[in-house]
């Protein structure tokens, strides 16, 4: 775009065209996130989250618009392209606001904050999401995604919020600092809102949040929640574990119910739209009820997620589908994310030459193209019309019927997958999260019990070691993020310490029934670990854990403690398994129990109110409360029976080498009457 403007110097004239194209890049041009370097040239004088933008802030008295986003995030680009990307809209932006860009994923104490501030303005929560912020970073106003004109949505324009907004600030000041001094006096309180005394908590709180979690299940089409619909991972596994107590199997109609429920949703998400039947693996989320229409964006920590959900499931029901589920997004993951030797990119993008979805979607033609035409109209007809753009476009699925047999369609689902991967494909995040890559560890080992299979387990050890090598600083501390030209963040989140220390125990839970003979050495660094997560992250007066350090540079306006799970687990959850397991097996077992104690003072009154967003610390406190299982035998013993259990539901269980065979539960010697391997498990499960 080139605009001319002409200068006079006395009786002279001179024309200066000034081409956009060749415009300086804006501060975000050196960041190493992918996401954020991606906007580097856009005309908003973007600036990444810093403390000296801040003081920028301050010193020019301006207002600031933070907005948050990530790369797979199809309307976080959409806005980006209709707004940003305006030299009207960019120059109303810089003239009116100091403008800071985050990537989500590189700042997930940062998006919370704000997210959690959105939620105290009655707005929706989502990305791309927008704060509005005095100079100091007190947020006054949040909203999500906003178009470039009118559509008619009830949404007002990006132009027009921005106008608004900075009229206000000039002329109502005093309002929106009210505003600003309410919503960081709101955020500071959430942190211990609902902190109680430990000794509150009960097991008829685990009762309680399964009856809440059937009573809020769609029965119908499955899921927890009114769409959108997400896959619920963590309240799955809190499920799967409950249906072992022995509360559940004495209550049949409950019991019937929780099944029910495991049954219909795990079913849904599998044979519905959200897994890619074509390619493999689960979308982020479906937009309607009936798990039809997904959101295209992939990301790795939802995948590793739903392997161990599946894994557990196969565990429990025994059924093909979650055998073929686990398997077909393991593949997946390691075709197109990376390897256990280098890592895994975060996400894929949900959108293909600007339109969300298009590499997933055929037209009438494509399919006709790759088929034959009169095959590909019976998929029509039995897989229906997805969208008209104008064509219409079709979603590949499995679908049980009688019009095609099952052998034909997987056959034609591959020629597509084929097809597909001649072609390029969506943009992927190729930066690497510590995270993320701990549950995955989880997924390898869970998926490994399930098929009693040593190729997964090695595959979980071979990423712990690669992980050591990549998110450590030089002298000790977690690194949250290898970015793809291989800098490391200068941070690390409870997140990071919290799911590597549980991965840890994970595999050294399982290792020494495989043959891999190094679970002391998995235990002593996850203590050294978690020491750490302690050091960094507690709160010294109050039970709970800062999700950031509060001492850190360029750090969060108030460190949050996040209670519940997103689109991972919470840190504070995943630390009671932690503290529990090492109460029982690390090296200062007194301390770990303390800390255990301390912890679950945060839940009963969440498990009360809200136990739907707690499926991960549920499924910890269940698995203490049912019992921790210690087995110690003899090598070959043992890896027999690692191979049995892999038939029985998901137990927390830890596998020992000696010379003498017993069994421990939670601590306490456990009198078995077993002659077989077999009938030994049998009785250990009963």
């Amino acid at each position: 775009m080139k605009n001319k403007n002409v200068f006079k110097l006395g009786k002279s004239k001179f024309v200066c065209i000034l081409n956009s194209d060749l415009r300086m890049p804006n501060s975000l041009h050196k960041q190493p996130s992918p996401y954020l370097n991606e906007l580097a040239e856009q005309p908003v004088e973007w600036h990444p989250w810093e403390d000296q933008v801040f003081e920028l802030a301050q010193k020019l008295d301006k207002p600031i618009i933070i907005s948050i986003g990530y790369s797979s995030c199809h309307w976080c680009r959409q806005m980006s392209r209709e707004n940003y990307e305006d030299d009207y809209i960019a120059s109303i932006m810089n003239r009116h606001f100091i403008c800071i860009k985050v990537d989500r994923e590189e700042r997930p104490d940062v998006d919370h904050l704000y997210m959690e501030s959105a939620r105290m303005f009655n707005q929706s929560a989502g990305w791309p999401l927008h704060a509005f912020c005095l100079p100091n970073g007190s947020p006054f106003w949040c909203g999500t995604f906003f178009p470039k004109t009118d559509i008619g949505q009830d949404i007002a324009p990006w132009p027009q919020v921005l106008m608004r907004i900075a009229e206000h600030f000039r002329k109502n000041r005093q309002e929106l600092e009210e505003n600003g001094r309410n919503a960081l006096a709101n955020l500071s309180h959430s942190n211990n809102a609902s902190i109680t005394d430990p000794r509150d908590w009960g097991t008829h709180l685990l009762i309680h949040g399964c009856k809440s979690l059937c009573d809020a299940h769609d029965d119908k089409f499955g899921g927890f929640t009114p769409a959108p619909k997400f896959p619920s991972s963590m309240k799955i596994d809190f499920l799967l574990s409950i249906t072992e107590a022995n509360a559940l199997r004495n209550n049949t109609a409950l019991n019937d119910q929780v099944n029910n429920c495991l049954d219909k949703t795990l079913g849904a998400m599998a044979n519905e739209a959200l897994f890619d039947h074509v390619h493999g693996g689960f979308f982020r989320y479906a937009l309607d009820q009936k798990w039809k229409s997904p959101h295209f964006e992939k990301m790795l920590s939802d995948n590793a997620l739903l392997v161990s959900t599946y894994a557990r499931s196969f565990r429990k029901f025994k059924k093909n589908r979650d055998r073929k589920i686990v398997v077909r997004t393991l593949n997946w993951i390691e075709e197109e994310l990376g390897s256990q030797e280098l890592g895994f990119a975060n996400s894929i993008s949900a959108e293909f030459d600007q339109m969300e979805g298009a590499f997933y979607l055929w037209t009438e033609k494509e399919l006709s193209n790759v088929l034959g035409e009169k095959l590909s109209k019976d998929l029509i007809l039995t897989w229906g019309t997805f969208a008209e753009t104008p064509n219409k476009l079709y979603l590949p699925r499995i679908v049980i019927q009688d019009r095609i047999a099952m052998d034909i369609l997987e056959e034609s689902l591959e020629k597509l997958r084929l097809n597909r991967n001649g072609l390029s494909s969506p943009q992927k995040d190729e930066k690497r999260s510590c995270s993320q890559h701990a549950l995955l560890v989880r997924a390898y080992v869970d998926a490994g019990i399930a098929f009693s299979d040593k190729i997964l387990i090695k595959k979980a050890e071979c990423l712990l070691k690669w992980m050591e090598s990549s998110f450590k600083g030089v002298d000790g501390t977690v690194l949250s993020i290898l970015y793809p030209d291989h800098q490391q963040s200068h941070w690390g989140f409870l997140e990071d310490y919290a799911h590597w220390t549980e991965a840890m125990l994970a595999f050294a839970s399982i290792c020494e029934g495989f043959d891999i003979k190094d679970s002391q050495n998995w235990f002593e660094k996850s203590e050294i670990l978690l020491e750490a997560a302690v050091e960094k992250f507690k709160d010294t007066q109050l039970a709970g854990f800062y999700t950031s350090d509060p001492n850190m540079l360029n750090g969060c306006l108030i460190p949050q403690k996040q209670w519940y799970d997103h689109s991972m687990p919470s840190g504070n959850s995943s630390l009671l398994r932690c503290f529990h397991t090492l109460s029982l097996f690390g090296k200062n077992r007194e301390k770990w129990k303390k800390e255990f104690q301390e912890a679950i003072g945060a839940y009963p009154i969440i498990a009360q109110r809200a136990p739907d967003g707690i499926g991960h610390a549920l499924a910890a406190l269940t698995d203490s409360s049912i019992g921790v299982i210690k087995v110690t035998m003899k090598p070959e013993s043992l890896q027999e029976f690692a191979f049995l259990m892999g038939s029985k539901p998901h137990r927390s269980v830890y596998l020992f080498t000696g010379n003498e065979t017993s069994i421990e539960v939670n601590g306490r010697s456990f009198n078995f009457r077993s002659q077989s391997m077999q009938e030994l498990i049998d009785e250990i499960w009963n």
